[in-house]
């Protein structure tokens, strides 16, 4: 999930603007996810990884990774395609919209979902107006109902920059924060009870706008 990034004026295309945020638990750090942008031609490429470790002392006993290509274009998300490690376990997922709707091939096979879903990866401009979107991990549909829930402050690199947050509640039950159009933090309880968060490495160098 930062924002729908369009270059400003004074940044070059091969610039290949990006973000990093750290992922903590418990507070500390065991991984990064990052994103990559590209235009290729009228479409914009957003390229995702996410890579953490759990471990005591020299031992890791716990790895996931995920990679995942998404595109959209004039607004309107067209595909992904996932893979997914999940200490050992694998996922791939694949996402098309068509004219029927968004044809999906993941963990339960082929499914049809709606034509107004989008992935679950949050960095799109619109992402909070969804009522439901697809779990780019297994490919199934889930369903949330998005709460405003004030304004905070959230560390930014090295500043403490005011955002809003909202709760998402449902199948997706998270909350993230957003500067302005820009996706800035993210806060979750993980299956095993630990308190998981998101913070930016850095401010990005690239202006983070909708797109047109």
């Amino acid at each position: 999930g930062a924002a729908s990034v369009l270059l400003a004026p004074g940044l070059r295309a091969e610039a290949n603007p990006s973000v990093e945020f750290l992922v903590l638990r418990n507070g500390r750090e065991i991984g990064r996810h990052g994103l990559a942008f590209r235009r290729e031609g009228d479409d914009l490429l957003c390229e995702i990884r996410v890579e953490l470790a759990l471990g005591f002392g020299p031992f890791t006993f716990y790895r996931y990774r995920h990679e995942n290509r998404e595109r959209w274009r004039a607004r309107r998300f067209v595909s992904f395609t996932s893979r997914t490690d999940d200490n050992g376990t694998k996922y791939a997922v694949h996402a098309q919209r068509t004219a029927e709707g968004i044809a999906v091939e993941g963990a339960d096979g082929r499914t049809q979902v709606p034509a107004d879903a989008w992935p679950t990866t949050y960095w799109y401009p619109g992402f909070l107006e969804r009522a439901h979107w697809v779990d780019t991990q297994f490919g199934r549909l889930r369903r949330a109902r998005v709460v405003a829930a004030g304004e905070e402050v959230v560390a930014v690199g090295n500043r403490r920059l005011a955002a809003r947050r909202f709760r998402l509640e449902g199948d997706l039950a998270l909350d993230l924060w957003y500067r302005g159009a820009h996706w800035v933090g993210l806060a979750a309880t993980a299956p095993d009870g630990s308190a998981l968060a998101y913070r930016l490495a850095g401010e990005p160098d690239l202006r983070l706008a909708g797109l047109d």
